[in-house]
């Protein structure tokens, strides 16, 4: 076969790729190793971190926009599609309900529980018959 440096495939030597050898750095112990790997991990975080942080704070600024914008159009669009009618209804009933649940507050705090009862009165609470069983 004769030598063509023009096509690779056609050399009688054989085709040699950069190892990994080559590339790669040598150490004289495992912790050398190691401290080496760290060094590099810190200093490719450090240049990393300023685009994560850039990218994270335009990602919370498109969301909260995105929300603030939802709900504002939600709400404006809703009251003026919403009836009058409903819209008193709704005012009213809320109303309502709380006036309700004022009362029933109220009245939980007036009237005693049965447990609160049964030890606030003098003397042992009274046992249920077993005989009857």
């Amino acid at each position: 076969m004769e030598d063509n440096p023009m096509n690779p495939e056609m050399t009688s030597e054989p085709h040699r790729e950069n190892t990994s050898e080559e590339s790669k750095p040598s150490f004289n112990n495992f912790k050398d190793a190691l401290k080496h790997g760290a060094d590099d991990a810190r200093a490719k975080a450090q240049e990393a971190a300023p685009k994560l942080k850039g990218a994270i704070a335009e990602a919370a600024f498109d969301l909260a926009y995105s929300v603030a914008y939802g709900t504002v159009f939600a709400g404006a669009f809703a009251n003026e599609f919403v009836p009058q009618s409903v819209k008193e209804g709704l005012k009213k009933g809320a109303e309502a309900g709380r006036r309700a649940s004022e009362k029933a507050r109220e009245r939980a705090k007036h009237k005693p529980s049965d447990v609160e009862e049964n030890f606030a009165s003098p003397g042992m609470p009274e046992l249920p018959d077993s005989s009857m069983a």
